[in-house]
């Protein structure tokens, strides 16, 4: 088949939030042609297309950031209405109806809720959404822990969200989620559109242990550290949790681990045992050396791929429902210990730190949980066979 693929942001490279349509495509391409027309930010840069043209027909991209020059509010009003005038957007647009009209395609896959005007202008093509996780979700819980300042941009945001997400569902003949939460929290207890759960999945290779041993007395926590869910849950183990930790082991340290931290993490890297590193070339040694993986996620959405790859490197995992409910499949669930609160989650670290020490050997079981639900080949057979059917069918 011909398969249109459309991302918000660009998938390369793998430490970016993209990954997952890296390796679906990766998967697709053995037995379609596909094209891939992708959104890019600042950080683009074009020798990063060069990873995915091996895989593809045709790779394009399109200036997604720059947006005309009107107020932060005004922009976000002009998004609840359903106005998005961003030229990397309507340039998008103008070359997907170009390039079905020169050769028509057999199926969109559609990701991003940026890129929805797309779907709008072209023809009645089959569509499967990707929707992945519940960006609603998220805002809505943003706004439950937000300061009365940023509440009145939250809520703009949050009910432009709904509308996005309201018609990105309404235009797919069939709609992918990457936990069975998110499917919920989106479509509740519709039996339309259909729809079907295609996890993330984890590289099991790059993702290996190197040290036969778990660290000392180390927690740690990673993942861009400027988005939002992330400096909460930073903040949160910084101020306090780890000082309950440290009362009962002193010498405990926190790793907090990923690219640019917010200006209010870089001002608590100086408290005792903590260190906000930034950004590093390599996230697996700071895994390889820490004692437990702490996430205590207030707020979020879709599968915590941070959650896998501590997993995947055989760390124990102390973390919030919200983070352990996006890694759950039908009856099973990842080992992981759940912790809620900062009282409990301090109580968890430090047993999860006792333990280590009278026996630092890694926990497999979570390696073989990553194993057994997430892997990109299983998620890419499951994708292929949701296109060949819309294609057919329509749902």
């Amino acid at each position: 088949m011909r398969v249109l693929y459309l991302t918000n942001g660009f998938p390369y490279p793998l430490t970016s939030g993209y990954l997952r349509h890296f390796f679906l495509i990766r998967e697709l391409a053995a037995d379609h042609q596909v094209t891939l027309l992708s959104l890019t930010g600042v950080r683009f840069r074009p020798q990063d297309a060069d990873a995915l043209r091996p895989m593809v027909e045709r790779v394009e991209v399109f200036g997604g950031t720059r947006r005309p020059p009107i107020g932060k509010v005004a922009r976000r009003i002009r998004a609840l209405v359903g106005r998005d005038d961003a030229p990397g957007v309507t340039a998008m647009a103008d070359r997907a109806v170009a390039l079905h009209a020169e050769r028509p395609f057999d199926i969109v896959v559609h990701s991003g809720k940026s890129t929805h005007p797309v779907l709008e202008r072209l023809p009645a093509l089959p569509v499967a959404a990707d929707l992945c996780d519940a960006t609603s979700s998220r805002l809505a819980g943003a706004l439950s822990y937000a300061s009365l300042s940023r509440r009145p941009a939250l809520w703009l945001d949050l009910r432009a969200m709904r509308r996005i997400e309201t018609g990105i569902v309404e235009r797919a003949g069939h709609v992918l989620f990457a936990s069975e939460r998110d499917r919920r929290l989106i479509l509740g207890n519709a039996a339309t559109p259909a729809s079907s759960i295609v996890p993330n999945g984890v590289d099991l290779e790059f993702w290996r242990r190197s040290a036969p041993a778990l660290g000392q007395d180390r927690i740690v926590f990673t993942g861009a550290m400027h988005y939002p869910p992330n400096v909460d849950a930073a903040t949160v183990l910084i101020e306090e949790v780890l000082p309950l930790v440290r009362r009962r082991v002193p010498g405990a340290r926190l790793d907090i681990v990923g690219r640019d931290p917010a200006s209010s993490l870089l001002a608590l890297a100086g408290r005792p045992g903590v260190r906000v590193t930034g950004f590093v070339p390599d996230v697996r040694p700071y895994l390889d050396a820490a004692s437990v993986f702490a996430a205590p996620l207030r707020f979020g959405a879709g599968i915590q791929n941070k959650l896998l790859e501590a997993l995947a490197m055989e760390l124990p995992v102390v973390a919030s429902t919200l983070a352990i409910d996006g890694l759950r499949v039908g009856e099973a669930a990842p080992p992981a210990v759940v912790a809620d609160v900062p009282a409990t989650m301090a109580d968890r670290i430090v047993e999860a730190l006792e333990t280590v020490r009278a026996d630092p050997t890694p926990n497999s079981a979570g390696r073989a949980y990553v194993e057994s639900w997430f892997r990109w080949e299983t998620s890419g057979r499951l994708l292929d066979t949701i296109l060949r059917s819309v294609a057919v069918t329509g749902s």
